[in-house]
């Protein structure tokens, strides 16, 4: 697949691998859809969760940021980047 990127996004993408931080273009656009797909699924999951306060469906703070907690290290990358 060939994918046109304004120039603007190309120089992100080059510095992002000149640093080091991803060692190809490829890497760092399956980085970014990675992360777009966990957004898109966290605005789904909040969604979810105003759907269920709606209906009286709450947890206790504890329980939440223990959730919270273990979903952001699920989402740390292998490098811990």
């Amino acid at each position: 697949m060939n994918v046109d990127l304004p120039e603007e996004q190309q120089a992100i993408i080059a510095n992002l691998v000149s640093s080091g931080r991803f060692s190809s273009a490829g890497e760092a656009l399956a980085e970014g859809l990675r992360l777009l797909a966990s957004s898109e699924k966290l605005k789904q999951q909040v969604l979810e969760g105003i759907e269920q306060a709606d209906r009286g469906e709450l947890v206790d703070h504890d329980t939440l940021f223990g959730q919270l907690r273990a979903m952001a290290l699920a989402t740390q990358t292998p490098n811990g980047k």
